[in-house]
């Protein structure tokens, strides 16, 4: 016990490293939303994510202790995941706790991210098009990419995603303390708090689906992303004309968060899951496809977003290595993974 509690002493002192200015981020967020939202109503369709969010965090969790236990061919899983929870009960309430604070920093963001809509005029799209018309070498990206647009297209797009996200939170937080871990936890939440709003803010654009709407012109007229893009779109749409708050509303196209988080779980699988990092890339290059084909995004918004992730993490890694958030010994007693 002594040992395990000096392992869990270090083990928390190494996550204040990371934790505190995650937690800022998130109040900061927060707490400038609640200064400029025009009505509290805007509030309340957020704020009913968060149990959504935790439930699929403790099935992912549960899923991947039950695969693991059965790959180790253990006689009950049920028996050793209670046998872990009530050994390593501290471990559990820590990720836990990464998890519910991942959760409301995604709330911030929700309340943020519509009000920009009305705080920063959109002006980027003509621009963002151009640049991607010159980048395919005169063609429309989502000309070369509309056969991507197939049925249930968008489940990949958005289900999908969001479920592999939580996913690599869950796999980032159950893993050891370290500087690796520590850059990829606090850079997922400068990812959504400060780099989304920040380039949005420098080149506010709508986005290839809502071109003709802001009034540019037919450029993207024959665009068709399937009914569940146009049902989406056109309750962004309504939300976004009429200056109000609705669950998941807001309009952004730069940068396309949906592939800067996608690059976010790449370099989590490439840290802690090394032999399935083909699989995250292979799934960031079909959600950067769809960010095209669907409409939703320019070519030039997921290149953005991926360089932004890359350099946000290179970044806290350095930051991590310099400031004393060092790997635990080999020697400590470090807790098991149920789903190892």
């Amino acid at each position: 016990m002594c040992a395990y509690g000096r392992w869990m002493n270090s083990a928390l002192h190494q996550e204040r490293v990371w934790l505190a200015p995650a937690a800022a981020l998130t109040l900061v967020s927060g707490v400038g939303a609640l200064a400029l939202i025009p009505s509290a109503s805007g509030l309340l369709p957020a704020l009913s994510i968060l149990p959504a969010w935790m439930a699929l965090a403790v099935l992912i969790a549960a899923v991947w202790a039950f695969v693991g236990a059965a790959r180790r061919k253990v006689d009950s899983p049920l028996t050793a995941l209670r046998q872990w929870l009530a050994r390593d009960w501290r471990r559990a309430v820590m990720i836990a706790g990464i998890m519910l604070l991942a959760g409301a920093n995604m709330i911030a963001f929700m309340w943020v991210k519509p009000l920009l809509n009305y705080l920063v005029p959109f002006h980027a799209d003509p621009l963002l098009a151009d640049l991607d018309r010159a980048l395919f070498l005169g063609h429309e990206p989502w000309a070369v990419l509309e056969w991507l647009a197939f049925p249930a297209a968008g489940v990949i797009y958005h289900p999908l995603w969001f479920t592999a996200m939580v996913f690599a939170l869950l796999l980032t937080a159950s893993a050891p303390p370290s500087p690796e871990r520590s850059a990829v936890l606090l850079s997922y939440f400068i990812l959504w708090s400060v780099v989304g709003p920040m380039i949005h803010t420098l080149l506010p654009a709508a986005g290839p689906i809502f071109y003709e709407r802001m009034g540019y012109g037919t450029r993207f007229a024959g665009l068709d992303g399937g009914p569940e893009t146009r049902e989406v779109a056109d309750y962004l749409w309504s939300i976004y004309a009429s200056k109000s708050f609705g669950a998941g509303s807001g309009i952004s196209a730069m940068p396309s968060l949906h592939v800067t988080i996608s690059s976010w779980i790449v370099i989590a699988f490439h840290v802690f899951a090394r032999r399935w990092r083909w699989v995250a890339l292979t799934a960031w290059g079909v959600i950067f496809a769809l960010s095209i084909a669907l409409g939703w995004h320019y070519a030039l918004d997921g290149i953005v977003g991926a360089v932004a992730a890359a350099g946000c993490y290179r970044v806290a890694l350095g930051i991590m290595r310099r400031g004393g958030a060092r790997r635990l010994s080999p020697l400590s007693p470090t807790p098991p993974d149920i789903g190892r």
